[in-house]
């Protein structure tokens, strides 16, 4: 006896409904994955550029500190001609070399974080080629 029911033929069979609420919620959960990614991605942007902001910052700061102990030592040794104002400038050369290397370090973070690329429109249009091409099977 031949069965009649086309439900009870195939239970592995789904209906277009069903299908089209699967797609739908993978597109949805796809979408928000790459928001998270982006999300992440801007973070780690930021948290290297503030990073790379604050010793570039600090290291002018130095730098201004350095600036004044040489000018003060190139007055104190013209006003007085004595050996004391040699100490100034050792500290004021020491100063600027901290200052040269704070300012190395933010370079080496400002070129890091070129590498996090925070591009949600070009991940999403990838995700919509790729689900494209899957359609397309």
């Amino acid at each position: 006896m031949a069965n009649d029911n086309p439900s009870e033929s195939t239970k592995s069979e789904h209906t277009i409904g069903e299908l089209i609420s699967r797609v739908t919620e993978q597109i949805s959960t796809l979408l928000r994955d790459e928001i998270e990614f982006t999300i992440v991605n801007l973070k780690a942007k930021v948290k290297k550029l503030g990073l790379g902001g604050v010793l570039a910052i600090v290291g002018l700061v130095l730098a201004v500190f350095a600036f004044n102990l040489l000018l003060f030592a190139g007055v104190a040794g013209f006003a007085n001609l004595v050996p004391w104002w040699a100490a100034f400038l050792i500290v004021a050369g020491i100063l600027l070399a901290i200052t040269l290397l704070l300012l190395l370090i933010a370079l080496v973070f400002f070129k890091k974080s070129q590498k996090d690329v925070v591009d949600p429109k070009g991940a999403i249009d990838q995700d919509i080629d790729t689900i494209k091409k899957g359609l397309n099977k």
